[in-house]
């Protein structure tokens, strides 16, 4: 049987270097679960008082959290939504949450790959993310012979990035702790193709029908473990300080976004256009592989270049945001000189 995972907690600075870093990732993961701890147990003070709680066993979580132990994602949601309960005054689904919140295990390590379910933990899956989405998009789970497609094809592209790229496979791997396989419904206006949700750490989402190739499969990779990679910079400061209703054109959206999902849409293009960068550098790739490795390294400059002249000319940006995007740029004309 696996252990859990448990790091020693040390202060270590996050250095916002734009190279993928493994040992930086795992410091970031820790991070997220010592605030969650740190924040849960005040909740719990909070809740003494006012709820009917196991919370002998909520302090346990607290304190292993704060321990740096890695949770599954739910830990994230149900703690959140127990918050949003509290500040609405509403005890019973404060409580619901919390009491969830008290059964959470202990995650074991490595990577867990598999298809969107019916289960406790599916269905907050699906809840959380179509929340964020579009109206037009839903979730549903793959079926059998497609999932196991979509597992071949993820492992495939893991083994490319242990070769090419291992600092981007470990990355991903120190902050993915779930990938989950979905598809869309027959009624949606366009294609989810993938996601993750701050409100949700370690989890990452992928049409299980889409990604058709392993050169496909590394870019998604590369996009959506950057937006995770950049909620985990964010627990004391914001990337951008526009306002949300201010909105902007941007490079990987038809509609309108606020800047900060602008920055986000630029920040990972230029992640995508390292990790091809990394598979066209390396010798594992069929021609026709590395014909569509280049073309996708131009599209992801493209965007970038796109998306960073609207962060540029409208961002207003934290310090953190600044010296990550300016990382970025220095990559991407260190590339094109």
């Amino acid at each position: 049987m696996r252990q859990p995972l448990r790091l020693k907690v040390t202060p270590v600075p996050i250095r916002p270097d734009f190279g993928p870093d493994p040992i930086r990732a795992q410091h970031i993961n820790q991070r997220m679960h010592v605030e969650l701890g740190r924040s849960l147990r005040l909740v719990v003070d909070a809740c003494k008082n006012r709820l009917r709680l196991d919370f002998s066993t909520l302090e346990q979580q607290c304190t292993a959290l704060e321990a740096g132990t890695t949770f599954a994602p739910t830990a994230f949601a149900f703690y959140f939504d127990a918050v949003f309960a509290l500040i609405e005054n509403d005890e019973e689904r404060a409580t619901n949450s919390m009491q969830r919140l008290a059964q959470e295990k202990a995650l074991a390590a490595g990577q867990a790959i598999g298809a969107l379910d019916s289960s406790t933990r599916g269905l907050c899956y699906k809840n959380r993310m179509s929340d964020s989405m579009r109206s037009d998009l839903s979730l549903h789970t793959p079926d059998p012979e497609t999932t196991s497609a979509f597992v071949k094809r993820y492992q495939a592209a893991m083994d490319l990035l242990d070769q090419a790229a291992p600092r981007l496979a470990g990355e991903i791997r120190a902050i993915v702790h779930e990938v989950v396989g979905v598809t869309g419904g027959p009624n949606d206006k366009g294609e989810f193709h993938g996601g993750s949700h701050y409100q949700l750490w370690g989890a990452l989402f992928l049409n299980a029908a889409l990604h058709t190739d392993r050169i496909e499969m590394v870019e998604v990779l590369a996009h959506e473990s950057a937006h995770s990679l950049l909620f985990g910079f964010c627990t004391h400061e914001p990337l951008t300080l526009n306002e949300d209703s201010e909105l902007f054109d941007s490079p990987l959206r038809a509609d309108p976004r606020p800047m900060d999902g602008i920055y986000h849409a630029t920040y990972v293009s230029a992640r995508m256009h390292w990790a091809m960068q990394q598979l066209l550098q390396s010798e594992l790739l069929a021609e026709e592989e590395r014909e569509r490795a280049r073309r996708a390294l131009e599209r992801d400059r493209d965007n970038f270049e796109a998306g960073y002249q609207v962060v540029d000319a409208h961002g207003v940006l934290t310090d953190l945001g600044s010296n990550l995007m300016s990382n970025a740029r220095a990559y991407i004309d260190a590339t094109h000189q």
